[in-house]
């Protein structure tokens, strides 16, 4: 089993850290709602503890499409364009991973 690691940093599109923890909370749920109770524990998303806008995903290859499903929900459902660019590069960046078959990081700067 891969495990995808992503650290995702908002350096330039000035979203709010409450914004973004909502967020992250709403597809985590989301996810792991989507997922067969067995894999539900292979997700973990967390935010830096200094600095507010960075967070932190690792996630399994098999519950990866559950994560992948809820960033295209949660874009669907954003209105601002700065949210959806950034909902989006998330997705490229996790298409990306799941496609290359890589468990390297990828570190995603916006800017």
């Amino acid at each position: 089993m891969a495990t995808y690691n992503l650290v995702i940093d908002d350096d330039r599109l000035d979203l709010k850290p409450g914004v973004l923890f909502k967020m992250y909370g709403d597809m985590d749920a989301q996810a792991r709602q989507l997922a067969d109770a067995g894999i539900r524990h292979e997700l973990r998303i967390s935010r830096d503890g200094r600095i507010k806008t960075r967070f932190y995903i690792a996630v399994s290859d098999r519950m990866a499409p559950h994560l992948l499903s809820a960033v295209q929900k949660q874009a669907e459902s954003e209105s601002g364009i700065g949210l959806k660019t950034y909902l989006h590069r998330l997705e490229e960046q996790l298409m990306a991973q799941m496609f290359a078959g890589a468990s390297d990081q990828i570190n995603v700067r916006f800017g």
